[in-house]
C-alpha cells in the first residue's frame, strides 16, 4: 500500500510540474503524429536498432526525428529535430548504462523519456519496438505506471526476442519445455511472478501486440539465448488485457537472438504491423 501511494504521489507531483491536474493530459499547441520508440537490449549500443529504423524510413516513409539518451540518473537528452509535420516519427532511445538488469531502473528510464517527450512535444500516445532486455523496460513501465491516464498511452507494441520468463543459465537450467494449459509457463521466474501480480495495471483492451521470437532449429527451441517458452509466455501474462495479440516465429540462422533485429523478414513484419 505504501509503495502504491508513493508511486501515485510521484505521478501527481510530476503532472503538476508539467502543468497538469490528475486525469488531464497535456495538449500541445501543434498536434504531432504518434511516435514510435525503439529500445535496444542488454549491452547493445546506439546503433542496435538502426536496421529497423532505416528500413522504416526507406520503405514506409517514416522519419527519424530524435535520439533520446538517458544517463544513469534518468536525465534525458534529446538530439535531432522534430518538425510538427513529420510523418511517422521515430525516436531512438539509448540507455548509457546498457548493462543493468534492474527492471525497475530501466522502466523508470523509459518513464523519464516519455515524460520528457510529453513535456517538450506534447505527446499523449506512443508505439514501441523493443529487442531483448528492452522489453523489460516496456513491460514493467506499463505494469507500474500504465494505469495513470495522464501519462502517454501505449498503442502498439512489438516485442522482439523478449525474455519475459527468464533466461536459460541465469534464471533456470538450459532445457526445453512446453507451455502448460492456457499457455501458462511450467516454470515461473521471480520477475514473471511479480509481473503477474501487477498485470491488472496494464491498460485494458488498448494495446495491440506483435510478439516475435526465433528458433535456431537445433532442437532446443530457443534463439541461442532465450527459450521460446519464455518469449511466448507474454500471451499468458497479458492476453486478457490486450486489444489484440499475434505471435510470429522465425527460424534459421537469422533467427539468432542478436540477428533477429536485423533480419529483413522480421523488419518487414514489424513495419507491416505498425503501418499496415
Amino acid at each position: 500500500m505504501r509503495k502504491r501511494l508513493m508511486i501515485l504521489m510521484l505521478v501527481v507531483i510530476t503532472a503538476l510540474g508539467l502543468g497538469l491536474a490528475p486525469g488531464h493530459t497535456l495538449h500541445a499547441a501543434t498536434v504531432r503524429h504518434v511516435p514510435t520508440l525503439y529500445l535496444h537490449g542488454h549491452r547493445a549500443g546506439p546503433n542496435a536498432m538502426n536496421a529497423l529504423m532505416q528500413t522504416a524510413e526507406r520503405e514506409d516513409h517514416a522519419t527519424s526525428v530524435l535520439t533520446a539518451t538517458v544517463n544513469n540518473t534518468g536525465q534525458v537528452t534529446f538530439t535531432g529535430n522534430w518538425p510538427a509535420t513529420s510523418h511517422r516519427p521515430l525516436v531512438k532511445v539509448v540507455f548509457l548504462n546498457n548493462r543493468t538488469l534492474r527492471y525497475n531502473r530501466i522502466s523508470d528510464w523509459l518513464r523519464d523519456v516519455l515524460m520528457a517527450l510529453q513535456k517538450q512535444y506534447g505527446i499523449t500516445r506512443y508505439n514501441v519496438v523493443a529487442h531483448s532486455l528492452g522489453n523489460a523496460a516496456v513491460l514493467f513501465y506499463e505494469l507500474r505506471y500504465g494505469q495513470y491516464q495522464q501519462l502517454p498511452q501505449l498503442q502498439k507494441y512489438v516485442a522482439i526476442a523478449g525474455n519475459f520468463d527468464g533466461i536459460p543459465g541465469v534464471h533456470r537450467p538450459r532445457r526445453k519445455h512446453r507451455l502448460g494449459p492456457g499457455g501458462k509457463p511450467p516454470w515461473v521466474a521471480p520477475d514473471y511472478k511479480r509481473a503477474l501480480g501487477l498485470r491488472r495495471h496494464f491498460p485494458k483492451h488498448q494495446v495491440s501486440v506483435l510478439n516475435i521470437y526465433g528458433d535456431l532449429g537445433d532442437g532446443r527451441h530457443w534463439d541461442g539465448k532465450i527459450n521460446n517458452v519464455s518469449s511466448r509466455s507474454l500471451r499468458y501474462l497479458l492476453g486478457p488485457r490486450l486489444k489484440s495479440y499475434q505471435a510470429l516465429e522465425f527460424s534459421g540462422p537469422l533467427a539468432q537472438h542478436r540477428l533477429l533485429r536485423t533480419n529483413p523478414a522480421v523488419i518487414s513484419a514489424v513495419d507491416h504491423f505498425l503501418w499496415p
